[in-house]
């Protein structure tokens, strides 16, 4: 385990890699900085993505870890890394890409995920938000800002407000990812976005980000804490553990998860 917990960094030829192979209490922690040190860093991209050629999906989460978080003491430090990770990231003046394998990014990854300025998926990744249906709390990690300045208020609340996952084929026609390739494709694809990002001048594709960006900061000091605050009070309400028990024993008789 790294100093990021379950997160692998490296950096090489203008580009910082982050690598997230599941989620514990270390690991959310090491994401509230991640992207700081990958915005203090000399390079120009950074590229988001699963270790093992997959992304965050709550089937890799520590339930144990997460089934403690409705305990006061350990939630306003959740809350505030949680509005670092979104905050960080948005604020990081490199580009920033997610590369998102099968089986894709729900939950906190999709979050991760449509932070990033670009999203790239593999033809057989998914896209989903299951915090409501899944844990029974308002899907306060940045689902509630990302969702819909992406694709709108009225398709957010059908993703946000039911089950529903989309593929990367109709995530990309909705406007939710920016590109799906074949899954042997993928990396090219990749490589040929932060070719084309590099070969112009640097600081002007900073400052193109930097503003473009300005509609996030303003959505995220008005969204973002509210559902932060709607999030803990769900959790304070003595239902979360519960909750979160019942959804790691669907995953697990899915065959998502080990116990």
């Amino acid at each position: 385990m790294s100093e990021f917990g379950l997160i692998e960094i490296t950096e090489k030829d203008d580009v910082f890699t982050i690598e997230i192979a599941g989620l514990n209490g270390k690991t959310h922690a090491g994401l509230a900085r991640v992207f700081r040190r990958a915005h203090e860093s000399d390079a120009r991209v950074v590229v988001v993505t699963g270790k093992d050629k997959s992304f965050l999906a709550p089937e890799k989460y520590e339930f144990e870890w997460v089934k403690k978080l409705g305990i006061y003491k350990d939630m306003l430090q959740i809350f505030k890394e949680a509005e670092d990770i979104v905050r960080d990231q948005i604020n990081c003046e490199k580009v920033t890409i997610a590369k998102v394998y099968a089986p894709g990014a729900h939950s906190m990854g999709a979050s991760i995920a449509l932070a990033c300025d670009f999203v790239y998926a593999s033809e057989d990744a998914t896209f989903s938000d299951p915090h409501l249906s899944g844990f029974g709390v308002p899907p306060g990690d940045g689902g509630a800002l990302l969702w819909p300045t992406r694709i709108g208020l009225s398709r957010a609340r059908e993703f946000l407000m039911t089950d529903r996952a989309c593929t990367a084929k109709e995530a990309y026609e909705i406007g939710l990812i920016n590109k799906v390739a074949p899954v042997d494709q993928l990396d090219a694809e990749v490589d040929a976005l932060i070719k084309k990002l590099l070969s112009y001048d640097p600081l002007g594709l900073k400052m193109t980000k930097k503003w473009l960006n300005q509609y996030l900061q303003q959505n995220m000091n008005i969204v973002g804490m509210g559902s932060l605050f709607a999030e803990g009070m769900v959790l304070a309400s003595g239902n979360f553990a519960q909750k979160t028990e019942a959804y790691g024993k669907q995953l697990e008789a899915e065959g998502k998860r080990k116990g």
